[in-house]
């Protein structure tokens, strides 16, 4: 769980102050690198597409209630799609809130990937891996050698730069994640 407390005392959102006080509990490259792009500072000085999608509206909206407000965050933060369920709590007061916290719970964070040119049987093998067959498993579906398979997924693995198979699977599901994303829009 990740918390951050913004000072809404500013009558312009981009001159709010964002401060984080916990990072999320688990460790990850993507959030470390999330960490030092995003120190203490005024919301305009933080990365403007982010504060504008996922900052500023779910602020202001608890602001101008006095009331919590509760969101799933589905973004995008320097080239990485990201997901956390939020609690936004502002100042309990008579008057405008002075400041908010929010608690965030971490869903996703994928890294981007290069898309790569697929054959309908590298198609089906993503499918197969993404719904957990064993490569012997695959081979007898697909009426192919168990090596065969394993060839191919080793040409998967180095087209996605894949470090193992469960990094390749990861990257695969994340492809399937953009890809029903872009059919929403």
């Amino acid at each position: 769980m990740a918390v951050s407390v913004v000072t809404t005392t500013a009558s312009d959102p981009y001159d709010w102050h964002f401060r984080r006080i916990k990072d999320f509990g688990f460790k990850s490259h993507q959030l470390d690198r999330m960490s030092r792009e995003f120190p203490d500072s005024v919301l305009r000085d933080l990365n403007r597409s982010f504060v504008d999608d996922a900052i500023i509206p779910a602020y202001s909206r608890a602001v101008a209630a006095g009331r919590p407000v509760i969101d799933l965050v589905r973004t995008r933060l320097l080239g990485v799609r990201i997901g956390y369920e939020r609690l936004i709590l502002p100042q309990k007061c008579g008057g405008k809130p002075q400041w908010c916290i929010s608690l965030a719970e971490g869903r996703f964070f994928i890294s981007p990937m290069q898309e790569a040119k697929t054959d309908i049987t590298d198609d089906n093998i993503i499918q197969l891996l993404i719904e957990g067959q064993t490569t012997k498993e695959i081979a007898e579906f697909l009426h192919l050698s168990p090596r065969t398979i394993e060839h191919r997924i080793d040409r998967l693995k180095s087209r996605f730069e894949a470090k193992n198979l469960v990094h390749l699977v990861a990257k695969l599901v994340a492809t399937q994640v953009g890809r029903r994303e872009k059919d929403r829009a």
